[in-house]
């Protein structure tokens, strides 16, 4: 990148030319600048310095005790020359305002500008599309602007929650209800089939000591290869929706692991499932269950299993599990 602007020397030029070839927010300090001008001599940092300020190709920055110096493009350049004293004062605080955005309210503050002529110039730099006004969440009644190429942060949209500042609860829904089916169907293999006499209906779900219930990295990838939504959503988004489910009884932590989750049974029986069974019992199903039904009340005193011992899965192990 190489400075155009009429008027600035050479030095200047070769100056700003570095300091573009970093990143547009690296920040120089006056060390640095002595040396790409490869002098020691403090009049010329300052002749220069002024030069680049006086063509609004670089802005000067305090950082603590120390002032800094950041490069500002030829094009970002011409854009804050072409603006009015006013504009390119309040353009200052907006573009200092970062993803956050700035108040209207604030900026008549710290300006000190009458009313009326904040308003003119923050419609001009929006009909020029330097700055767009943004909703917040956090304050919806405010109106709040920010550069017209940046991205509000997720503490003013409300995250992927949130369309247009309001909170969507449709979509909401549905992610939760693609994460319960997701997760029931790796809980209770069997629920979502058709009754059928080769299904152990007494059975639904995994024996006791099963390991490969889902985890967060499951549901995520789950999501992702579906395309179920645009929207990027992270682990910690993943996490909430989980805990939302957790909190309804529809979903709960597996026992000693760390972030893997297993359906309640009351929650398939809630969504419809399981209890088909019992509603659509044919002679064939009929005759396993009875053949497979089992109560410990029925079982009990000196009553004995014709079963090998070693063949045995007693209450207390999933009690213990």
């Amino acid at each position: 990148m190489t400075s155009t602007a009429p008027g600035v020397s050479q030095r200047a030029t070769k100056l700003h030319t570095h300091m573009c070839n970093s990143s547009s927010d690296t920040l120089f300090g006056q060390d640095e600048v002595m040396k790409i001008l490869d002098t020691s001599d403090v009049s010329v940092l300052l002749e220069v310095g002024q030069e680049l300020v006086s063509n609004s190709l670089i802005k000067l920055i305090r950082q603590g005790e120390d002032l800094m110096f950041q490069a500002i493009s030829v094009s970002e350049a011409n854009k804050i020359t072409s603006m009015s004293e006013d504009e390119a004062m309040i353009y200052s605080y907006i573009e200092a305002s970062g993803r956050e955005g700035i108040w209207t309210k604030t900026i008549k503050a710290k300006t000190n500008l009458h009313q009326h002529i904040v308003v003119r110039c923050l419609k001009t730099l929006e009909n020029q599309r330097y700055i767009k006004s943004i909703k917040s969440v956090k304050h919806p009644t405010r109106k709040i602007y920010m550069l017209y190429n940046l991205q509000p942060s997720i503490d003013v949209t409300g995250g992927p929650w949130f369309t247009d500042s309001e909170l969507d609860s449709e979509f909401i829904d549905n992610l939760l209800m693609v994460i319960w089916r997701f997760v029931a169907s790796r809980t209770y293999p069997t629920v979502f089939q058709p009754p059928a006499a080769n299904v152990n209906i007494l059975q639904a779900s995994y024996p006791y000591n099963y390991t490969g219930y889902v985890d967060l990295n499951s549901i995520m990838d789950f999501i992702i290869k579906s395309e179920i939504t645009n929207i990027d959503l992270a682990i910690h988004d993943i996490r909430a929706l989980c805990d939302v489910l957790v909190f309804d009884d529809r979903l709960e932590m597996v026992y000693n692991t760390v972030d893997q989750y297993k359906v309640t049974w009351q929650s398939i029986l809630d969504a419809g499932y399981g209890i088909q069974y019992k509603e659509h019992m044919t002679p064939a199903i009929e005759s396993v269950v009875n053949k497979q039904a089992f109560s410990i009340f029925n079982n009990r005193g000196g009553d004995v299993i014709d079963e090998e011992e070693e063949d045995l899965v007693y209450f207390d192990a999933w009690v213990h599990s």
